[in-house]
């Protein structure tokens, strides 16, 4: 917990500086040195003192108006993303300013001006695709639905329906009424069997009561059956295990269990986050004990926050893995691939969709992208989703 603070507090001081620098570009050049460092010191103090706030907020943020969240949260947290990733621009081009009179024969002879101006393209265009990915596409929840056909089906599985839903952060970002909105949409899919992948609550154990309040509304005929993922951990698991504990949601903890009415048909075996490498492939060291979870004469069904388990369970020759932790990567930029290139495939080796094995094409895991966001409620090209697989036999 400690570490993944001091990551948080490190990155945040990182996009202040970033903030300062950029102000101070846009600002008009005409103006003192020190004006502008005058004016762009009190704009980044003021700006970052919107999360002071709402520190220790009594009631939690979702008890509040909808407009602190829409119009006070959400600018913030679009602006901090959009200040870092055009400074970060800003220094591209500084350092390459060499080569810009080659491939722009115009190219300004004032490069402070130039600088300035880009800056100021550069924030506009990101404020605005950021805003537009965090009010559209962000509250645009999609049900993607999977068929998915296997040679040795059991004949009472055959039409069995899987509904997963995974990261829901609840928090700041995330409202109760978008939970209530995903748990309503999935009873309506009248599912067999509902499974959850993990990071129910962002940090703030304040919201484990509320979150689970609405996911005790889920109802499936065979039950719904959970694992825990790495910002369970941070919020606290005593307090995420005690919470679970109220509800009809078997939470699984390196452990196998039969739904109600499959026994002898499905296995689904439950995998606990390894707490270790969030933003890599997910390393299992209990391998062996993993696969002593998995029954051959069954239809196995494996369910993990990280989908770094795949390594493990294509080994396991499990059927169906299902997993979350990537959020799609939140920005997918199209036609690059089948899938996309998801910005999470430049830490992570699945990062969105659906996958196979080289080996055994019926060896299969998805990766959803979703409910919910971290840093900023920003998704581009990614929509939230909750997601229902449909066996066959075939």
């Amino acid at each position: 917990m400690s570490l993944f603070l001091a990551i948080v507090f490190s990155s945040f001081l990182l996009v202040v500086i970033l903030q300062y620098i950029l102000i101070r570009v846009i600002l008009p050049q005409r103006m003192s040195s020190l004006k502008r460092g005058v004016i762009s010191s009190m704009a980044t103090l003021g700006i970052n003192m919107i999360p002071l706030l709402y520190m220790g907020a009594d009631p939690i943020l979702d008890q509040l108006p909808w407009w602190h969240r829409k119009l006070i949260l959400f600018p913030y947290a679009i602006f901090m993303v959009a200040s870092a990733f055009s400074s970060l621009c800003l220094f591209i081009l500084w350092f390459t300013r060499p080569l810009w009179p080659r491939l722009w024969p115009r190219f300004e002879k004032n490069k402070r001006a130039f600088l300035s101006r880009a800056a100021r393209t550069m924030t506009g265009a990101s404020l605005g695709a950021l805003a537009y990915g965090a009010y559209h596409e962000n509250e645009a929840l999609e049900t993607t639905r999977v068929t998915l056909a296997y040679k040795g089906l059991h004949p009472d599985l055959r039409g069995f329906r899987i509904v997963q839903i995974t990261d829901i952060h609840a928090g700041p970002l995330i409202s109760f009424d978008t939970i209530s909105k995903a748990v309503s949409t999935a009873n309506a899919l009248k599912p067999d069997l509902i499974v959850l992948t993990g990071d129910y609550v962002n940090h703030n154990p304040a919201y484990i009561p509320g979150c689970l309040k609405r996911l005790n509304d889920l109802m499936a005929p065979t039950g719904v059956f959970g694992v825990y993922g790495n910002h369970d951990y941070y919020t606290g698991i005593n307090a995420m295990k005690a919470g679970f504990s109220k509800t009809h949601i078997s939470m699984l903890i390196d452990q196998h269990r039969t739904a109600k009415g499959l026994e002898g048909l499905m296995n689904i075996v439950g995998v606990d986050d390894p707490m270790r490498g969030w933003a890599t492939d997910a390393q299992f060291e209990n391998v062996s004990d993993i696969a002593a979870l998995a029954h051959r004469d069954q239809f196995n069904l494996l369910l993990s926050h990280r989908p770094g388990i795949f390594g493990v369970s294509k080994a396991m020759e499990v059927d169906l893995t299902l997993a979350g932790h990537t959020h799609g990567g939140q920005i997918i930029v199209p036609g690059v691939g089948e899938r996309g290139f998801s910005m999470a495939r430049l830490f992570l080796t699945y990062s969105n969709g659906l996958y196979e094995a080289d080996e055994d094409s019926q060896v299969r895991m998805y990766v959803s992208r979703g409910i919910g966001t971290i840093i900023a409620p920003v998704r581009l090209f990614c929509t939230p989703e909750i997601v229902e697989f449909t066996l066959t036999r075939g």
